[in-house]
């Protein structure tokens, strides 16, 4: 395949120049982020109401009730990307 992006036959857009080195995590380490954060705010509380998130929403994160919401990932200063998984052989 060439530099430029192309359509191979799975039909899986493969972009030959795109793309920039980044860190993954997964739902752990967003987990670990939100409680130092949580830690260095004072409490659920005032992170929540710093960041404009609603208490509960923070209280089920941390107890594992439900994910993330958008609203925690952004105010710690994450966002969703599109990871392409490779099969290494």
């Amino acid at each position: 395949m060439s530099r430029r992006s192309a359509v191979p036959k799975n039909g899986v857009l493969v972009a030959g120049s795109l793309g920039r080195r980044v860190r993954v995590i997964n739902k752990v380490d967003i987990l670990r982020l939100l409680r130092a954060a949580v830690k260095r705010e004072g409490g659920q509380v005032a992170f929540a109401e710093r960041h404009g998130i609603n208490r509960v929403s923070v209280n089920k994160a941390l107890n594992g009730e439900r994910h993330a919401s958008s609203a925690i990932a952004k105010a710690l200063g994450l966002r969703r990307e599109y990871v392409i998984e490779e099969d290494v052989d």
